[in-house]
């Protein structure tokens, strides 16, 4: 085994993706859906099971029990179980990834009482207890240690395994290092795959479970995988699906590539070990709601008939052209991607397999009402079968061959497209632009889809003029209140004025003025620190790890293998 490939390698390079993402984590739960994600776990911790309590069933926090009534009364982000509980539709996968970090969380915050009263006094100063559920920086805010912590070490932990993943496939599919290495480092810097290593919803541990499992499935086809790899295999694909249940469509797809090389080999036993390893999640999937709703096929969410009910077309158009979405736009490396996939030399069997993993996210998702995805960058339900698609089809086409300046235009512009999600924080930028879509006349029944559709909204730009305002003296005055008002808030940005006061109001939350959706800002004004004593170390702790893993990061080009 050459040096590159040795394991502190690899260790290595975890490391420096993780520290290069935790550069530009959240100080907090950026996501409505990540904060009820998050009080379920400190309930499972704390009491055994995950709902969301009122006042009267035992509730304590204020964001637990908005929630709890959330969905008693709107009865469309979950359920309530036969218990009388409310219940998130959020996958219990994530759940239950979270509990470790909510105990912690706990702990530190019992040890450390003076972070939640710092908050507090920034967020909701002179606000009685009663008062606080209708503080939103608050509801939505707290426990802050807990919410940071998840924030900071979840998605960076994602990207860093999604890049491992992306390696080792595009050399099991025989690609030689660089080839390899160039697959990765495009799909993960250069795509919308980059959001899962910030964002702190479920889409990121279900993509790096997803790509586990077929990681093994590809060993398997090419003869290299063993029982003990399809048992592998099946296990981390039932996590993706507890993790992310439309996986399930995707487990499949994968399932039937592999009962096919299996009859080819008639390896008979490594099937059995895959269906061995995928029944643990199956099963915990339907006690669990079968336990909650008395049905083991109801997780909570609606009905089909409830969402679904957009043309196919209309909504297969917004997913690749929105401006504020599309991934056209989001991610540029498909306008060579897609072409050579669909190249009848291209790939193999591979290549319709990857097809199946975009085509049905894709056309599933273009049929919903929600096809934005909610407070979160680009079309994100696509972005698990746009990254396999990818994966398993780049090794093969090698478009930075055949056009290279072609190639490195796009991922440029990837790039580009990923330090704009960084700039500015998308709630703070969704939330201006639907004030200055309802002053500018708009009656949409859901305003996120023209704010994410039309090009006077996109982030590709607005972004840029968001994190120009956000700063003291723009969004916030030197008291460090809000500067609510029309001509501080949608004028500037998108140049129409507030017909009403609820249209002129500046980002709601603390932490999305100023640049504190970074967590290094977001901490350090909390605490009283410098900042760059808390960015600097990740920066060197990034730079670091990359020297040790170059080798796996720029390889030369080899000729073990023909792609």
């Amino acid at each position: 085994m050459n040096g590159a490939s040795r394991w502190w390698s690899w260790c290595a390079l975890w490391l420096a993706t993780f520290f290069a993402f935790a550069v530009v984590a959240h100080g907090n739960l950026e996501t409505t859906d990540a904060g009820f994600t998050m009080h379920a776990a400190r309930n499972l911790w704390r009491r055994g099971d995950s709902g969301l309590l009122l006042p009267q069933q035992g509730g304590e926090l204020v964001g637990e029990i908005a929630g709890a009534h959330y969905i008693h009364t709107v009865k469309s982000s979950g359920k309530v179980g036969v218990n009388g509980v409310a219940y998130t539709w959020f996958p219990m996968g994530h759940v239950w990834l979270l509990v470790p970090f909510a105990a912690v969380g706990d702990a530190l915050a019992a040890a450390h009482p003076e972070v939640d009263a710092a908050f507090r006094e920034r967020v909701a100063k002179g606000v009685d207890d009663a008062g606080l559920i209708g503080i939103t920086e608050w509801r939505e805010g707290s426990p802050t240690l807990t919410q940071g912590l998840i924030a900071l070490l979840v998605p960076p932990s994602c990207a860093a395994s999604t890049l491992l993943l992306l390696l080792l496939l595009a050399r099991t599919l025989g690609a030689d290092r660089r080839t390899a290495a160039i697959t990765a480092l495009s799909i993960l810097f250069a795509t919308q795959g980059f959001a899962f290593g910030r964002e702190t919803l479920s889409d990121g541990p279900g993509l790096v479970c997803l790509l586990g499992s077929l990681l093994a499935v590809v060993a398997v086809h090419r003869g290299a995988g063993s029982a003990r790899t399809s048992l592998f295999g099946g296990l981390v694909g039932g996590a993706a699906v507890l993790l992310r249940y439309q996986n399930a469509a995707l487990m499949v797809a994968i399932g039937i590539t592999l009962l096919l090389a299996c009859w080819r080999q008639r390896r008979w036993r490594v099937l059995a070990a895959f269906t061995l390893g995928v029944l643990p999640g199956a099963t915990l999937l339907l006690a669990v709601d079968y336990a909650r709703f008395g049905d083991p096929f109801d997780t909570g969410y609606p009905k089909v008939d409830d969402w679904l009910d957009q043309p196919l077309w209309l909504g297969a158009t917004k997913m690749l052209f929105a401006a504020g979405r599309g991934i056209a736009w989001f991610s540029p490396l498909v306008w060579l991607a897609f072409p050579l996939a669909l190249r009848a030399r291209t790939g193999g069997p591979w290549r319709w397999l990857g097809w199946a993993l975009f085509l049905f996210p894709f056309g599933f998702f273009a049929l919903a009402r929600g096809w934005q995805g909610g407070q979160c960058w680009a079309a994100r339900y696509a972005t698990h079968g746009l990254v396999a698609l990818l994966v398993l089809t780049l090794p093969h086409s090698q478009p930075w061959r055949r056009w290279p300046k072609a190639w490195l235009l796009l991922v440029l512009l990837g790039l580009f497209v990923n330090v704009t999600s960084v700039v500015a924080p998308v709630r703070g930028v969704l939330q201006l632009a639907t004030q200055a879509y309802g002053a500018s006349g708009g009656t949409a029944a859901d305003p996120a889809d023209p704010v994410s559709w039309q090009p006077r909204y996109s982030p590709l730009w607005m972004n840029w003029r968001y994190a120009f305002a956000s700063r003291v003296g723009g969004f916030e005055d030197e008291l460090g209140q809000p500067s609510h008002g029309s001509a501080h808030t949608i004028e500037p940005l998108f140049g129409v004025t507030a017909q009403s006061p609820a249209q002129g109001l500046a980002p709601i939350r603390w932490e999305d003025r100023c640049g504190r959706h970074l967590w290094w800002r977001f901490w350090g004004d909390l605490l009283g620190v410098t900042s760059w004593s808390l960015l600097l170390p990740c920066v060197a702790l990034a730079l670091l790890a990359a020297w040790f893993a170059r080798g796996l990061l720029w390889p030369p080009s080899d000729s073990s293998t023909a792609a």
